[in-house]
Formats: structure tokens, sequence, C-alpha cells
């Protein structure tokens, strides 16, 4: 549905310095897919998704919408926004503050490229209405809605266009946290009940991995891993995916026994030599980053994780909810950040053994 290849942009800053915002992107979007932009700020997210809308004019690269060429460097074409067939839902809503619910919804019908004739509008409305449930305050002056709704409202006017792609540049962040967490759910299930393809960007890894069907992570204009929410989390490729999603004990290491054509290896690391599972093929005197998550620390022996036992102290431990958020003192003052059970978690101070099976120890290449 949607094709990016090598897109580039250049901004021009103060003086005669330069800014790559996006360097060589190249994705692809299949239809009805729900794909996620992921980064820090700045990392070019936003800008590429600028791209796609038409609201940005890339330097080099070529955009394809539903196998139609919106943007190509080598051809010269270029599609004007309003012409491509796209939604897009901005961080602050955009909503008319002196018009109704209705009118907010009807006005690029009446006023937009297509002009729409009149006897279509209000079924068009109404049906956009009804599908973000707020057919029922149709007649109810915008800014009198709640934050969740208003987001729903702008939801609602992007999809009266009946657009084949809609993009959304972080929605949720003017949201309260609970709000947030509803909103999340609700919005991949209108998504998904719709049957509509769409680009999503956020700094937010929970927004990324519950919305999405495949996350793009960018760092510094680039994609530096795609893939769907689950492999993002388990199995990051490089150590940048793996600091940025989530939580993780990163160890500076060094490779001492690995076997061509086989991913099981053995690391020095600061806090020993740990049995490993390598993301790329490595050799022996590879320097690597080996990635724990502190959920996958355990505290029971087990057949998986016998071969990486650790000893240390229990240095501090802070309520979390569902868990103690705990750091173990390991040897030499390292430290490793480990989850502990509430009610299992043993006094400060006290020895702790834990366990990490091969497989929650990534080497990636440094």
């Amino acid at each position: 549905m949607i094709d990016v290849k090598d897109l580039s942009l250049t901004y021009q800053s103060t003086g005669r310095q330069t800014h790559l915002a996006v360097d060589k992107v190249s994705f692809t979007v299949k239809k009805g897919q729900v794909y996620t932009l992921l980064g820090p700020s700045g990392c070019g997210k936003t800008t590429t998704l600028r791209c796609v809308a038409g609201l940005e004019k890339p330097d080099s690269g070529e955009i394809l919408v539903d196998g139609s060429p919106v943007s190509s460097s080598q051809t010269g074409n270029w599609v004007p926004p309003s012409q491509r067939a796209i939604g897009m839902v901005f961080q602050s809503y955009a909503i008319w503050p002196h018009m109704s619910v209705f009118e907010n919804v009807a006005f690029p019908l009446r006023y937009g490229p297509l002009k729409v004739p009149s006897a279509q509008i209000q079924a068009r409305v109404t049906k956009a209405l009804s599908l973000v449930q707020l057919d029922h305050l149709k007649d109810r002056p915008a800014p009198h809605l709640s934050g969740g709704q208003q987001q729903r409202l702008a939801l609602a006017r992007a999809f009266v266009m009946e657009p084949k792609v809609l993009l959304l540049d972080e929605p949720l962040s003017n949201l309260d946290a609970k709000l947030r967490e509803e909103m999340r759910v609700e919005l991949r299930q209108l998504i998904k009940a719709i049957g509509m393809t769409a680009i999503f960007v956020t700094h937010e890894q929970i927004e990324a991995l519950t919305l999405s069907d495949v996350i793009a992570v960018m760092n510094n204009g680039k994609i530096v891993q795609e893939g769907t929410p689950l492999e993002i989390y388990q199995r990051p490729t490089n150590p940048f995916v793996a600091n940025f999603i989530g939580q993780s004990n990163l160890l500076n290491g060094d490779v001492v026994e690995a076997t061509s054509g086989q991913r099981a290896i053995r690391v020095k690391t600061p806090l020993g030599t740990l049995a490993c599972e390598a993301t790329q093929e490595v050799a022996v005197g590879a320097k690597v980053v080996v990635s724990i998550r502190p959920e996958h620390v355990e505290t029971e022996k087990s057949a998986e994780n016998q071969n990486n036992a650790l000893q240390g102290m229990l240095a501090s431990a802070s309520f979390i909810g569902n868990a103690m958020d705990c750091v173990l003192r390991v040897d030499d003052g390292q430290n490793l950040k480990v989850l502990l059970h509430a009610e299992r978690t043993p006094p400060l101070g006290s020895p702790v053994t834990v366990y990490v099976s091969n497989r929650h120890c990534l080497a990636m290449r440094a």
C-alpha cells in the first residue's frame, strides 16, 4: 500500500550548516497494517511522516501510495497533499473551536478539493461520527468535548474523507496517562475495524508495542531495526534498540568461545563469563554488548538458566506495583537491574543468587 524508497531530506540550519533529518529511509507498509515509526525526539520520524503526507518535499527518493508515485526525485513527479488520498491526525488535533462537532467533520467535505455535494455530507458525517461514537454529540461545540472526545473528533474528520492511508503524528501525547492507556486500545480496534492502512509516529514505546503490527525504530535519520513488536522487544539487534525499548542491562564484553555458523557463544563481561545467544554471527575476540532485561533475571535455578548464575547483594528495592524494581550489586561494585516478586524480595543487604538463561543474554555487535 505504501512504499518508501531511499528517502532523504536535509534541513538548512543557521548560516551554511545543514542537518540530515532523513537518511536514505526505505520501508513498505502492507494494506491494513499499522506501521509505527518509533524513536527519540529529532530522529527523523515526524519528518518522514510529513514527506509521505506531502507536507515536506524530500531531496531524493520515491514514495508510492497504492502503487502510484506521489513523490519521485528521479522523475520530478510531485503530487500535492490534497490529492494523495491521505488522512492525517496531528498532535494538536487542529479542531475548529467556533464550530460544532458536526461542522468540524463536515468542513473538509464542504471546503476541501473534492467538494462533496451537500446531499452526501449528512450521511458521510453521521457515519464518521458513529465510527468514533460521537454521533450523539454532533451538535455540541467542539471546545466542550473532553480530551479523549476531541481526539476521536480529529479521527472522524480524517475518516470522513475516506482516505486510503491514515497518518497519525503522536495523537495521544496530549492526553493524561489513564486516558492515553484507554485510547491506545480503542484506536487500534477502530483502525482494524475499518481495515485502514496507517502510519503511526510516537516516541512512547508502550504506544508502539500496543498499537503496531510492525515497528521501525529510528535513530539519527535512519531505520536501525524493523520487526513485529515481539521481535523488537525480545530480539533487539543493536544496543540502541535494546536500551531504547524497555529497560536493559547493557554489558560490554569480548567473545571467548564461538562456533562458526552457530549463535551460542560465551562472552567475558564485567559480571563474569556468560553463556549467550548472538543476534548476528560473531567470532572469538569480537567486541559485543550483552543485553539482559530485568524481568528475565530469575531467582530460581532451572535446566534452562543454570549456565549463568550471578551472586550479589541486594543494594536497593523500589515498589512499582506489580513487582520490586531492584539493583543487585555484583562483584567489584557492578550493578544488575532486576525485577523481583514484591512478596518474595529479601531485605536490603541480603545475599542473592540469580540466574539468566542463555537465550535471554543477547550479544550484539558493539
